[in-house]
């Protein structure tokens, strides 16, 4: 059974193969963890666009975060949607984290409350409390959020990075695909926007953001409401409820259809940001899942 991995961002520049390495002896870690130790070689697939995705986002950024941050209360927001779309997920960041309307108000010099939650000083203020927080960081809050606007919105990035992706999908032979953070918004993007193919045994998504009603409700894939991907006979969903980017869990009554998703919030994630993808695959709750399907 060939395992495919989807990752997320923030892996431009690095080493593919290294990569793939390392998930696969994490996932490998995770089941001897278990007591369950898969004694053949994984079989491994890893679409790698982290470069491509850098390349392309980096071209249409207008300010890096420095820059914004250097400018304080002064720095210029993004035009329209985008300044929507990024005010709602760092809002919803500020909130799972604790961070209440009154410490940005008092961050932002009172001008949140002044004028409404819809003022952009506000979105920078939570992003300097969000600095402040263990394990956050503001500058990876700030630049996931506009690394998926873009690749739910430019439909030039979205169709470069899932070409790159699909193209190690197996047509025929039987695989499960594991995806983390962004990149589980890109494999159900990829997955429902594709011919059905039955040899897709599982879906594993790990630390997703999809959850998240400003990213759900601009997915571009097919219709309303959304539905699980045909074909799939399983997705599970696996997260840590402290996870920065998983605020929640992917709401079944949202994708109707078969499969359901399972949600597992109770994976114990011990990276600073409860986000990163060698403590999910070292889970117990994930090798849990993945083990059978390797079976």
């Amino acid at each position: 059974m060939k395992v495919v991995f989807i990752h997320g961002r923030s892996q431009q520049g690095k080493n593919p193969l290294t990569l793939q390495n390392t998930w696969t002896n994490a996932l490998i870690k995770g089941f001897e963890d278990i007591g369950s130790p898969y004694t053949g070689v994984v079989d491994v697939a890893f679409p790698y666009y982290g470069d491509l995705l850098f390349d392309e986002t980096y071209r249409r950024a207008q300010k890096d975060f420095q820059v914004l941050t250097d400018k304080g209360a002064d720095a210029a927001a993004p035009g329209g949607e985008e300044e929507e779309f990024m005010r709602q997920v760092i809002y919803d960041i500020a909130k799972q984290q604790g961070i209440s309307k009154e410490q940005i108000n008092a961050e932002a010099n009172g001008e949140m409350l002044e004028k409404g939650v819809q003022n952009w000083r506000g979105v920078l203020a939570a992003l300097r409390l969000l600095d402040q927080l263990p394990g956050v960081g503001a500058t990876s809050v700030e630049l996931f959020t506009r690394d998926v606007w873009y690749y739910l919105t430019e439909k030039t990035i979205r169709d470069a990075v899932n070409t790159l992706v699909d193209a190690q999908l197996p047509e025929n032979d039987p695989c499960i695909v594991v995806a983390h953070s962004l990149g589980t918004i890109i494999a159900y993007n990829l997955l429902m926007n594709r011919p059905a193919r039955s040899n897709i045994k599982g879906l594993v998504t790990l630390g997703s953001p999809l959850g998240i009603e400003a990213i759900l409700s601009r997915l571009p894939s097919n219709g309303s409401p959304r539905k699980a991907p045909d074909g799939v006979p399983s997705w599970v969903n696996i997260r840590d409820k402290r996870d920065v980017v998983a605020l929640y869990e992917i709401p079944a009554a949202r994708f109707s259809g078969a499969p359901a998703v399972q949600n597992h919030s109770n994976a114990s994630n011990g990276s600073d940001n409860r986000h990163g993808i060698v403590e999910y695959l070292n889970d117990t709750i994930v090798a849990g899942v993945l083990r059978p399907l390797l079976a």
